[in-house]
């Protein structure tokens, strides 16, 4: 009896602490990719652009940086890319913007569907 108590009270503390580290969320670092631009957002995405799609106009900057982990809250802002990182339309599409750093390494964003 008193092995069977000392393997569930071991059982029990193992399931305690194993919860407790899941909730803390540790991986903080995970955070998505977002841009507003004209009221839209747009997150990161691993789409390529189509052959027949070229870059656009310039159609703002960047001009506000929010924490990682925050959602940014105005237009031109975006919780990744630095103030003044450009923000270009794609020719064809309203689906997706082009943001190009101050490297000039460009990332492909996706409008995100509204919610209805």
């Amino acid at each position: 009896m008193k092995r069977t108590l000392s393997f569930l009270s071991v059982v029990y503390l193992t399931v305690l602490t194993a919860c407790n580290q899941e909730s803390t969320g540790k991986n903080i670092e995970s955070s998505a990719i977002i841009v507003i631009v004209e009221n839209k957002e747009y997150n990161g995405t691993e789409d390529k652009l189509d052959q027949t799609q070229e870059i656009g106009d310039q159609i703002g900057t960047i001009e506000k940086k929010t924490k990682a982990t925050k959602m940014p809250a105005g237009n031109n802002q975006s919780n990744y890319f630095t103030v003044g990182s450009e923000i270009y339309s794609v020719k064809g599409t309203e689906n997706y913007i082009i943001v190009k750093d101050k490297d000039h390494k460009s990332q492909l964003m996706k409008k995100v569907a509204q919610k209805r």
